[in-house]
């Protein structure tokens, strides 16, 4: 036992203090004690209904995230059961995440730094307070982070397991978010050749399983609603945000989420008509609106950037705290602070490695490529806060101490600091 503790004590203290800290932001923030389901959750909790109550898949929500979701009503579980349960696997994918950006900086840096480095994400306030909600953000950024670590440990010893496990959770993924398809696609296009050259090596299962799932998915989505799709999930967020909003630009009006004309209407319809009235609408305002259409994009790029967690921001003082409405107040601060500074440090470090992108063995011209395209495509919604960009900050961390340590200056003061 104390030889376990002795190898591993940095990676349990790893735990003990992420645990510690989100128990001292339960206590100040009551998070244990608030009862808010929000929309996007109610659609998750539902999607695990139909997976395992009524054996059908979800409009919006894809089969992963509802396997995941689910998985206690195989012994029984209430609705309630499942809103506990996807606390464990929240906190379980946090730290997880901490624990594999530790392995990384590994690499790089001397163990104790490395520790400092992966301790970091701990303190995102947005994180950590998802980690009480029904939603993706933790267990997507695992999936990432884990599938960054395969492909990092696939370019340390070339062994092919790692890379087939690497990008069968990026394809998985898709199946926890949609909007992250195209990135499965494009690393996936990076590793082609490799893939057409062992086609028929044992490792290839698990690519082929993680295809095998989204083509399920698809069939199974074209049999129930409609259309070969992973989910309806696309046209609803881009016609009800980021289009509605260039509409309002070009009449003038406000834009409003709430008691929107425009998503009243789709959402009145079949989901198949949802998918063609979107893309109609899509291509008009391309062709008629462009100039709104773009203006709408920045807006909404600009707004997940500067916005505190709305998670933060919707608490209320259950217990009737005197010091509730303070704390909220330093915590939501707090958030949207982080949100602006490493969204705008996630940038310029991501576009430093991203030209290294063509370099063989690159993990970190990928990860960079992840970060980009996360903030890039968040400008397509809008009014979530911090959602969007908080999942992408543990990886901004380790980039920014790659980039550091490459610098002269920076290598120098992380020199000493292993001494």
């Amino acid at each position: 036992m104390l030889t376990f503790i002795q190898k591993y004590r940095y990676s349990l203290l790893l735990v003990l203090i992420g645990l510690l800290w989100l128990e001292v932001l339960n206590v100040l923030l009551q998070l244990d004690r608030q009862t808010l389901l929000y929309p996007d959750a109610s659609n998750y909790l539902e999607s695990a209904q139909k997976m395992y109550l009524k054996f059908t898949g979800h409009y919006y929500r894809p089969m992963v995230m509802a396997f995941i979701t689910g998985l206690p009503y195989l012994f029984g579980s209430s609705d309630a059961g499942i809103l506990q349960w996807s606390l464990i696997v929240n906190v379980m994918c946090w730290l997880g995440t901490s624990l594999l950006l530790f392995q990384i900086a590994k690499d790089f840096l001397k163990t104790k730094v490395a520790f400092i480095v992966a301790i970091l994400p701990f303190f995102i306030i947005g994180n950590a307070v998802l980690n009480y909600h029904l939603l993706t953000e933790n267990i997507y950024t695992f999936f990432i982070v884990l599938a960054f670590y395969s492909l990092f440990r696939y370019f340390k010893t070339n062994n092919f397991w790692f890379l087939s496990f690497s990008l069968s959770l990026l394809l998985s993924s898709m199946l926890i978010k949609p909007g992250a398809k195209f990135l499965a696609i494009l690393i996936l296009l990076f590793f082609i050749k490799t893939l057409l050259k062992n086609h028929k090596a044992k490792a290839m299962i698990l690519i082929y399983g993680s295809v095998l799932m989204i083509l399920i998915q698809l069939v199974g989505m074209k049999v129930q609603y409609g259309d070969f799709t992973i989910s309806y999930i696309d046209g609803v967020t881009y016609h009800n945000y980021l289009f509605s909003k260039a509409e309002c630009f070009k009449n003038g009006k406000e834009y409003h989420q709430i008691n929107n004309p425009r998503a009243e209407y789709l959402f009145s319809l079949l989901f198949t008509d949802q998918k063609r009235v979107a893309k109609e609408d899509a291509i008009l305002q391309i062709k008629t609106n462009f100039p709104n259409v773009v203006k709408a994009y920045f807006d909404n790029l600009l707004e997940n950037t500067k916005s505190g967690n709305a998670c933060v921001f919707d608490l209320e003082n259950k217990r009737g705290s005197s010091n509730f409405t303070f704390w909220k107040t330093v915590a939501f601060n707090l958030s949207k602070w982080q949100n602006r500074l490493f969204t705008v440090l996630g940038v310029l470090v991501s576009l430093y490695f991203v030209r290294k992108l063509f370099i063989p063995k690159s993990v970190y011209a990928l990860m960079a490529l992840f970060v980009l395209y996360t903030i890039i495509l968040s400008g397509i919604s809008c009014g979530q806060g911090d959602r969007f960009h908080v999942i992408t900050f543990p990886i901004v961390f380790l980039l920014l101490a790659k980039a550091l340590i490459e610098t002269d200056r920076f290598k120098r003061f992380f020199v000493r600091l292993q001494k």
